[in-house]
């Protein structure tokens, strides 16, 4: 981020400043108060909390995400009567000045800054102080872990290779270069390692971070990682300790048309907790799907295809008419009515704890146990499935077909392809032009905003753009 950029951010985070100068000579708080005494009580960082967790509601990371997730791999397309929304991603021209890209990368970092303003407030320690710590610091890890994901190698390809720029403290001066994806690995761990310690295991409802976010959250991030050593203890600590429970195939989609968080622990871990006001208008994600808003996302013939008749998942892919045509709509997202949406963004549930629990014991030779955690999942799936009773390089394939039909459409398909370095391989309803990706593929990374470039002479281009 550009020193103009912070200070601008700074402002609208502590005091909520709608407005903004052309220089940061020109940028005082209101109050005349300092960074460093802005935050200085426990009521302090409550209030600066609720408005780190507002920012996430924000389109670009609760929509934008998740849906190019889906749409730059093999799971969805964009309709040919579409809202011209995506179409970039869609064709694999995206450049460094879409919009999505640059405000994506802008909001990451704005929450970012308001997560380093609660870590680093000298407020006196008490165990709610280090609760709220603990729950910035979980998602400063996550929003640098979506930043290095989107516009970097994957960590398995080329750990060494330009990541993003770490900013953990505010600094009106600062002009960053990129760190290593290394360096932006082992901040994430870290940072998560730590909040791990400081939270308890409960608060009011799934919207809120706890201590086995933070380490259900590690355990993904250890899998990007391949260390799966770490990833499959992280992950059964949170099978084992954390009280979270799997729906039945019954009652899946009554899970999915819930608009509310949980308070019960079942299914979702952590979630992204909106409502019609932060959601007014078509800019949520279920207005990408739903064919009463824009509808432009539609569920290729592939990934239905992977589903059993008696498999409940299929029942969230409904058939629908777009422009006189037959065509497949995913329906997890069902709450919009009087174009607000209030369904909530899934960021990590126990059926994907699961499922990394199952690759990890897989890989490091542990078939049984990964059996175990995947029949677990598929069989409350699909109470008709007899379960696998695969090996080897089998099961491994097994684990990550079923990765791609339990977390379809909440984005994750595209990094798995990432990560495990495989070719992104999309059907006849893709454009013809983007339908094979080999993993080295330049565009398999997002480019770098053009104005992040211009403002930020440290900053350096992705290969490619």
């Amino acid at each position: 981020m550009t020193k103009n950029k912070f200070a601008i951010l700074l402002v609208t985070v502590l005091f909520g400043l709608g407005g903004c100068s052309k220089s940061f000579t020109d940028l005082k708080p209101y109050d005349s108060l300092p960074v460093e005494d802005a935050l200085k009580t426990e009521a302090d960082l409550s209030t600066a909390l609720n408005g780190m967790y507002s920012g996430m509601r924000t389109s670009f990371i609760s929509r934008t995400i998740p849906f190019i997730g889906d749409l730059l791999s093999d799971n969805i397309y964009l309709s040919a009567t579409n809202s011209g929304r995506y179409l970039q991603q869609s064709n694999y021209t995206t450049n460094a000045q879409n919009a999505d890209i640059r405000d994506t990368w802008t909001q990451l970092y704005t929450v970012i800054l308001r997560a380093n303003n609660i870590v680093n407030a000298p407020v006196t320690e008490s165990a709610t102080v280090n609760q709220y710590k603990g729950e910035a610091m979980t998602i400063r890890a996550l929003m640098y872990w979506e930043l290095v994901k989107l516009f970097a190698k994957p960590y398995a390809t080329d750990p060494a290779s330009p990541g993003v720029p770490l900013v953990l403290t505010y600094d009106a001066t600062l002009r960053p270069a990129r760190n290593s994806v290394q360096d932006v690995y082992t901040q994430i761990v870290s940072d998560l390692k730590s909040a791990f310690t400081m939270m308890g295991g409960t608060r009011p409802n799934s919207s809120y971070v706890t201590k086995y976010v933070a380490e259900a959250l590690l355990s993904k991030v250890y899998l990007y990682q391949k260390d799966y050593t770490n990833a499959l203890a992280a992950a059964q600590d949170v099978i084992t300790n954390g009280g979270y429970t799997l729906t039945t195939s019954a009652n899946l989609n009554a899970y999915w048309a819930s608009p509310a968080p949980v308070t019960n622990k079942l299914e979702t871990i952590f979630e992204v907790s909106v409502d019609g006001v932060a959601n007014l208008g078509f800019d949520a994600l279920a207005n990408m799907y739903n064919q009463g808003g824009y509808g432009d996302g539609l569920v290729t013939t592939d990934l239905y295809n992977l589903y059993s008749t008696t498999d409940a998942r299929k029942g969230l892919i409904i058939n629908a008419k777009r422009s006189g045509l037959d065509v497949l709509v995913a329906n997890k997202y069902q709450n919009v009515t009087n174009n607000n949406d209030k369904d909530d963004i899934k960021i990590i549930r126990y059926a994907d704890v699961l499922l990394i629990a199952a690759e990890s014991a897989a890989r490091l030779g542990q078939e049984s146990l990964g059996l175990t955690y995947l029949n677990q999942l598929v069989k409350a799936r699909d109470p008709q499935f007899a379960g696998y009773s695969s090996s080897g390089a089998t099961l491994i394939n097994d684990i990550i077909t079923e990765r791609r039909k339990e977390l379809a459409f909440e984005g994750d398909r595209f990094d798995d392809l990432n990560r495990l370095g495989l070719p992104v391989q999309r059907n006849d309803q893709a454009p013809p032009s983007a339908r094979t990706l080999p993993a080295n593929d330049y565009r398999r990374v997002q480019p770098i905003p053009q104005v992040e470039l211009d403002s930020d002479p440290q900053i350096t281009q992705n290969e490619g753009y």
